[in-house]
């Protein structure tokens, strides 16, 4: 009867929850570090509110108490710096605000202090910053939130503390990106990056289409068309193709085709701009064995056929690829002469919100209509955590980042999401829709995070669209020996220095 009633008390939670779960509640690894998901009590009142978490009660104890230590805290400065430190005090902004809030609460409620200090280093250095101080014996940091692509490099250093053996981590709860930090991780018994609901800049980097609605009106048609396509979960690469080859226009009449025409889908950077597209199509770069072990799975069939689409929708008459500036492509698509703006995310809203066309947005296409689910990369500038193998305190971290990752699902999460992303940034129900897609469809892969220390092979579609070329086969055989040897170095050199 007791398993009864919290089980029926964790129904209702997710019942109201589920309208917002923000794709990081996935099921948790099977590892020894687990614990069971009904540690208390979860009683809440059933408000009329669909989006209130409000009375989800996390698994720490209630008589936690730290007799008012400090925790040292390090926070890049760029990127998603400001999801950690927030503002010295109310402002008035929403997220910032709450960000706030979620701050002083943890510190009361434990009875801590939060030393952040904000680091100026550039995004692929905190890695290296966070060694020195360990190889130097300092501990100021008890943990730091920095980017992906900085941190990922050092992992075979030994210098981060394996995450799995904090005191007070419940993986089982909605709040943690179980699915996300499983992808990233070498084997199966260590985890040494963190990520979830506090490193909420994960969502602000989901990369995404932005489609210009007033431009399909005038030229196609009801832009609802192509929203109803996506939500049947028709949004397909060949669908797109088509719609973008049927927006050029040689505007200035002069018979070639040039920035100064319109097209159907602009973008920046042939390289950078093919990671969303490849990823979206669900494919796997490599495979783990029972033991967590990592092998490349590359020239398969799925993966073949996605360098294709992606060259077809590069590369055709309805598309304009600027290989360097980023401003001109924006203001293409902001002047109303580009239906589909690429190499974008979710956060980057912010740049069209003088735009006098109405806007939309969309997530990158399946690759067939076969497949399953929309599949949505997130940039590796996305902030993750870890925590220094000279951690001062592990059993205090431990608490502070269950607490602030329970704050954030319940206050920040909502607060940004629903209130400044779907309402302030965007001009549409249905884009608020969108939204729901995307964030509900975030993933990575591991070569593809890894690709610095694999001799970019997971970034392999990159080159075959600069080439223009369909041969994967070529281009991984051109690879192959130096990406499987470094696989192996990367995995050994994990082994001996964890």
């Amino acid at each position: 009867m007791k398993y009864a009633k919290r089980l029926l008390s964790l129904l209702l939670v997710f019942a109201i929850a589920l309208p917002l779960i923000s794709g990081c509640g996935d099921t948790a690894s099977k590892t020894e570090a687990e614990t069971s998901a009904l540690k208390t009590e979860n009683t809440v009142e059933v408000t009329t509110d669909p989006n209130d978490r409000s009375g989800y009660k996390d698994s720490l104890p209630e008589d936690l108490d730290f007799g008012g230590m400090t925790i040292g805290v390090l926070s890049s400065a760029s990127f998603g710096g400001k999801f950690i430190e927030g503002p010295e005090e109310l402002s008035g902004e929403i997220v910032q605000d709450t960000i706030y809030e979620r701050n002083e609460a943890v510190s009361q409620r434990l009875n801590v202090k939060l030393n952040i200090i904000v680091s100026n280093v550039s995004y692929d250095g905190t890695g290296n910053e966070i060694k020195k101080f360990v190889l130097a014996g300092d501990n100021t940091y008890d943990y730091a939130v920095a980017q992906q692509f900085g941190l990922i490099t050092t992992v075979v250093d030994g210098i981060y503390y394996n995450f799995l053996n904090l005191p007070y981590i419940d993986l089982s709860q909605p709040w943690w990106c179980n699915s996300y930090m499983d992808e990233i991780a070498i084997g199966n018994d260590k985890r040494f990056f963190f990520f979830g609901d506090y490193t909420a800049h994960m969502l602000y980097v989901a990369m995404v289409l932005f489609i210009n609605k007033t431009m399909y009106e005038n030229i196609i048609g009801n832009p609802d068309e192509i929203y109803a396509k996506a939500l049947e979960g028709n949004w397909t690469m060949d669908a797109m193709e088509q719609l973008v080859k049927s927006c050029y226009s040689d505007l200035n009449g002069d018979g070639a085709v040039t920035v100064d025409d319109q097209f159907g889908f602009v973008t920046y950077y042939a390289s950078s701009s093919t990671d969303a597209f490849a990823f979206a199509t669900d494919i796997h770069l490599t495979e783990r064995d029972n033991n967590g072990t990592l092998q490349f799975t590359m020239g398969t069939e799925r993966q073949i056929k996605a360098a294709e689409l992606i060259n077809k929708i590069f590369w055709n008459q309805g598309s304009y690829v600027h290989l360097q500036e980023e401003n001109i492509t924006v203001d293409m698509f902001r002047g109303g002469r580009a239906l589909m703006l690429g190499n974008n995310t979710l956060g980057s809203t912010y740049v069209l919100r003088e735009m006098e066309d109405e806007y939309g947005i969309l997530p990158y296409p399946k690759l067939d209509e076969l497949q399953e689910n929309y599949r949505t990369v997130v940039h590796d500038c996305a902030s993750i955590g870890v925590v220094p193998i000279n951690c001062a305190h592990p059993e205090q971290t431990g608490a502070v980042l269950e607490a602030m990752n329970s704050e954030s699902w319940k206050y920040v999460i909502p607060a940004w999401y629903e209130t400044a992303l779907k309402i302030k940034y965007v001009r549409d129900n249905v884009s608020a829709q969108m939204i729901d897609i995307i964030r509900d469809s975030i993933t990575t892969e591991f070569a593809y995070v890894y690709a610095s220390k694999l001799d970019n092979a997971g970034k392999i579609f990159r080159t075959l669209t600069q080439k223009k070329s369909n041969d994967f086969a070529s281009e991984w055989a051109k690879i192959q020996n130096g990406a499987e040897n470094k696989l192996e170095k990367l995995y050994e050199a994990y082994i001996v220095n964890n």
